[in-house]
């Protein structure tokens, strides 16, 4: 039986006119913009990146009104595409808890194949809200508006060594400073030889989505729906493509942040500590939130209430494993994410299933101190304090075929909005 190769290639990027700045015109991806963003957004820029991502309602619907903008930037040179395919390498400079980072990535489009083919692995689940939203986004655009950031393993360096030989030779295509004080940078890679060495180098590696499962699933079925009304499909087709943007595992800003879970739900302290105590040692914590998440990790766990802050360390992990659904691996038992969604939400706290489905009743920050100041009258009753996910026990389980729950992971900071665009028609 053949092998399935990552098919990784470079790609003719619509892009914003090279005159224009991009600082007032990127934007965050759409799943991270609240309500009052977006109006912000919109009085940035007229071009800000937020009319195509997550254009506001009008009469025509919110996603012609996305179609219309790019037609007419199209249109008025705001937006070109360029001549040639290239790769695009991105820098971001960033500071997190005052220390400065730099991620490198790599933006090119990816054939999209079934997760069953292995070449591109999922690591959460996903829900269905979303995927509906950005397929009819591309149904109305024929444009991937947004790159699905994914990690791969780079060993012995050799993706690095082709990304840094020759920089200096390159043609930079943006400079700006993002309004949340990201420096970026974005030059073009189009050197014939360096294309195909790393079109190659790419070939044999295993592509791991780090946020945008909705957008990866999303680009499959506008791919099956081109194809079932094309009258002949070659497989070469842009729709056969999503973009993306690539970062290499072991890269120095590769952050993960841990995303805590905060809700509303009305179970009285009293009930829930009865439960807690049965599986966990509960003991009081005197420090601040931002200290009680240092504290968790593998069997430990941070817990906000009304009356303060706790720490909840197992004691009974054969009571808990029988809690935890039992055709899921014994790896996958022991993650502190699924232990607190099956055990510490559900049978302590008494969250139902779909209530962990509903935002205004469950819903996730990677700040400590915001989660436990939401542990207030009137907005929410707990919340439980968590881990950074490695990133090498995500790329274990996807290996294995396991789905992390959602929300495992906050990769950070987000790929940029607005940088590049990828046109799914020629």
């Amino acid at each position: 039986m053949l092998a399935v190769m990552a098919d990784v290639r470079p790609f003719r990027a619509l892009r914003y006119d090279s005159s224009l700045d991009l600082s007032p015109i990127v934007c965050p991806p759409f799943d991270t913009i609240s309500a009052e963003q977006q109006r912000e957004l919109y009085e940035r820029s007229p071009h800000n990146a937020v009319r195509i991502e997550l254009a506001e309602e009008s009469g025509a619907g919110r996603y012609e009104s996305s179609a219309a903008t790019v037609r007419q930037w199209m249109a008025d040179g705001v937006l070109r595409r360029d001549e040639r395919p290239a790769f695009y390498v991105h820098r971001q400079t960033f500071r997190h808890d005052e220390r400065e980072y730099t991620r490198t990535m790599l933006f090119a489009r990816v054939r999209v194949v079934p997760w069953s083919a292995g070449t591109v692995l999922p690591h959460e689940q996903t829900f269905g809200g979303p995927k509906e939203d950005r397929l009819r986004l591309m149904r109305a655009t024929h444009l991937n508006p947004s790159a699905v950031f994914v990690f791969y393993r780079d060993e012995g360096g050799r993706v690095r060594g082709l990304l840094e030989a020759g920089e200096e030779k390159r043609e930079k295509v943006a400079e700006f400073v993002s309004p949340d004080g990201q420096r970026q940078s974005l030059w073009r890679l189009d050197d014939a030889d360096a294309v195909a060495e790393l079109v190659e180098e790419f070939a044999d590696k295993t592509i791991y989505i780090a946020d945008g499962h909705h957008r990866f699933e999303t680009a499959l079925a506008y791919r099956d729906e081109a194809k079932a009304a094309a009258d002949g499909w070659t497989g070469e087709e842009p729709a056969n493509f999503a973009m993306i943007a690539l970062v290499a595992q072991d890269d120095p800003g590769m952050l993960t942040l841990p995303t805590h879970r905060v809700t509303n739900i009305e179970t009285p302290l009293a009930e829930a500590l009865e439960r807690l105590e049965e599986l966990f040692d509960v003991t009081t914590f005197d420090g601040s939130a931002g200290d009680l998440a240092s504290e968790a990790g593998g069997t430990a766990f941070g817990l906000v209430s009304e009356d303060g802050l706790r720490l909840l360390t197992v004691k009974d992990a054969v009571a808990i494993d029988g809690l935890m659904p039992q055709e899921r691996s014994a790896e996958w038992r022991t993650l502190s994410y699924a232990i607190a969604n099956h055990v510490i939400l559900r049978r302590c706290l008494g969250l139902a299933e779909d209530q962990m489905r509903d935002y205004r009743r469950f819903w996730f920050t990677e700040d400590a101190e915001a989660a436990a100041k939401s542990v207030r009258p009137g907005k929410a009753t707990y919340a439980v304090l968590l881990e950074p996910m490695p990133v090498a026990t995500v790329l274990a389980m996807a290996d294995a075929g396991e789905r992390m729950p959602q929300k495992s992971t906050f990769f950070w900071p987000k790929a940029t909005t607005g940088v590049l665009f990828n046109l799914l028609e020629e």
